[in-house]
């Protein structure tokens, strides 16, 4: 089975076969997260519990068709993130493997394992704009500059939808790059988005904003693809997606080494590790869900464990003690930190 390598933290993606329970369970639990309401404001004035959060709206441009969606979709970059998101995108039913292109970067490997999920692998950027509408940027912030300029001559500013996952790379230095190499005078349609791997299973958590030239039906049809693959928001501006970065798009490291740390715990205690770790894995699943599900807040949600005198609350007392809450906030700040570093040393290349 193919499998999905993003770093040795990473274990292998084991897609639940298409109509299994476990996939339709999935679905059912994303369609009552968009259902959710939003959390309070601080505002104690404010109406607690909105009927439809704004972020979550359904925009009124129409959005395109499933077929004209699976026209063609493109990805100039063929690593981690652009396979988690073919996968997810498949699984969700927004488009077939068939309809999908590739550049492969000239990675034998890469592009084997491209071929065997039954993608179109090419073998330039330039052939993917000739190929596909929608065209994801999914390479590293340091390597965009010479993608784009790869991509500059095949450009249609009319056709051409351009989606960048680049970590701190602005809509606009992506415009301008764009609309020189193809010696345009309109400014190519752009839209940003940050996700995060765990779209590989259909619970992504990503956020969009659209570039200075992106209609409103280019950011529905942005939405409607990355909502097939999990939760995603448009955020107020693009300088907000850097703490996208810091809060979902790093996200998933986090919760991996607390899940290792809880089974490391477990094993200490005497847990076999396959037991220790599905133990820790199916709790931080279980409580988002229930954050996600019963729009209580976290810290309710805590209280209700925590009974006097119990265990629970000794266990959250070694937490405190031991600055768990700071170091989570703190790698929040660094990783959205570290974003907006790598998108301006990108765009000084």
């Amino acid at each position: 089975m193919t499998q999905v390598t993003c770093s040795s933290a990473f274990a292998p993606l084991r897609p639940a076969p298409r109509g299994s329970a476990q996939l339709r369970r999935r679905a059912a639990s994303r369609a009552a997260r968009r259902a959710l309401p939003a959390f309070a404001s601080a505002d104690d004035d404010a109406p607690r519990w909105p009927s439809t959060p704004p972020e979550l709206e359904t925009p009124s441009t129409p959005v395109p068709s499933h077929e004209a969606r699976r026209a063609s979709i493109g990805f100039v970059g063929a690593g981690a993130m652009a396979e988690a998101m073919a996968r997810g995108f498949v699984a969700g039913g927004a488009a077939r493997f068939s309809d999908l292109a590739v550049s492969h970067g000239g990675n034998p490997s890469t592009a084997e394992r491209w071929r065997e999920m039954g993608v179109d692998v090419l073998s330039s950027n330039a052939d993917v704009l000739d190929r596909c509408d929608v065209v994801f940027l999914a390479v590293k912030p340091h390597i965009l500059p010479g993608a784009l300029n790869e991509c500059g001559a095949h450009v249609d500013v009319d056709r051409h939808l351009f989606v960048s996952v680049a970590a701190g790379v602005s809509a606009r230095f992506i415009e301008d790059a764009l609309r020189m190499s193809a010696e345009e005078t309109l400014v190519p349609r752009v839209v940003r988005v940050m996700p995060n791997t765990p779209c590989a299973v259909g619970e992504a958590a990503s956020g969009a904003c659209a570039g200075s030239r992106a209609t409103e039906a280019d950011v529905a049809r942005v939405l409607e693809l990355m909502r097939s693959v999990g939760v995603c928001v448009r955020v107020a501006n693009e300088g907000l997606l850097d703490a996208v970065t810091g809060v979902s798009g790093s996200g998933p490291a986090y919760a991996f080494v607390f899940i290792e740390a809880m089974a490391d715990g477990g094993v200490a205690a005497g847990l076999p590790r396959a037991q220790a770790t599905l133990l820790a894995a199916q709790t931080l699943l279980g409580a988002a869900k229930m954050v996600l599900e019963t729009g209580e807040h976290p810290g309710a949600l805590k209280d209700q464990v925590c009974s006097p005198g119990g265990a629970t609350i000794q266990a959250v007392r070694a937490l405190e003690r031991n600055g768990f809450r700071s170091a989570a906030t703190e790698a929040v700040l660094e990783s959205a930190k570290r974003a907006r570093e790598l998108g301006a040393e990108s765009e000084r290349i």
